[in-house]
């Protein structure tokens, strides 16, 4: 009972701090900076620095990452960007995870897609079980599903 009272608690206050979820790319870049990686999530599931997604698509995007990730113990996070900086998309992507506290478990267990907006490249990003959980085909078989909507502007059904 204290687990469903403390998990609707930390709900409410992800969904609180939508509007704060907004980080400046200044502060995106200097994310893996810091040099030690936070014992407990820093940012919510959905970082949409690109704003591609209305407030509406945000919040409803959101709480399906939320209940996914709560139900499976198993992160599951978006994050726009507009650039990468001088890293990769698998380097941010990698970076972004680990220095922001992202992870269910011991394991910290998970999954990160990433979309920059300006090299129109994106990258998943994956942890503990997510290693095994996301093989290479899988990975094909779920970008043929939603690269195309991407690309169409679909972004909140691609993700």
């Amino acid at each position: 009972m204290a687990g469903k009272k403390i998990a609707y608690i930390l709900l409410a206050s992800v969904l609180c701090m939508i509007p704060a979820a907004d980080v400046s790319a200044a502060a995106v870049e200097d994310f893996a900076l810091e040099g030690t990686v936070p014992e407990e999530r820093q940012l919510p599931r959905l970082v949409d620095n690109a704003d591609l997604l209305t407030e509406l698509e945000e919040e409803a995007l959101l709480g399906t990452l939320d209940e996914i990730s709560q139900r499976q113990a198993f992160d599951v996070a978006v994050v726009t960007v507009d650039g990468l900086g001088s890293r990769t998309p698998e380097e941010y992507a990698d970076d972004f995870y680990d220095y922001n506290g992202y992870g269910a478990g011991e394991n910290n267990d998970g999954a990160l897609l990433l979309v920059s907006m300006e090299t129109s490249k994106w990258h998943v990003s994956t942890t503990g079980y997510g290693i095994t959980a996301i093989t290479d085909a899988g990975l094909d078989y779920m970008s043929d599903q939603f690269v195309p909507y991407l690309s169409d502007g679909e972004y909140l059904t691609a993700f």
